[in-house]
């Protein structure tokens, strides 16, 4: 049986849409666990987020400038995300 190779770029968006999609499901557990427990050892030990900012750039075109920030939050729902992105990547085609 022949093997093909995979695209980086397959594995960058799959990897990418596999992030977002565990932290969606991480900032929904949050708010369900609000409204049922506050302040549980599940909410604190899995949905606290790391965050990272980068910015905010200034990009001067002399007509127009343009502002941009860049915030990135982590916690093990995202990093779960980013598991099961990778695990379809390697053994689903």
């Amino acid at each position: 049986m022949m093997q093909h190779d995979k695209p980086v770029s397959h594995l960058i968006l799959i990897l990418f849409v596999s992030a977002i999609g565990g932290s969606v499901i991480g900032e929904s557990l949050r708010l369900i666990l609000r409204f049922i427990a506050e302040d549980t050892i599940v909410e604190k030990a899995l949905l606290n987020y790391i965050s990272y900012d980068i910015g905010p750039h200034m990009l001067n075109l002399i007509i127009l400038s343009f502002q941009f920030a860049l915030t990135l939050n982590f916690n093990v729902m995202t990093l779960l995300g980013i598991f099961v992105g990778w695990y379809y990547f390697k053994y689903s085609y």
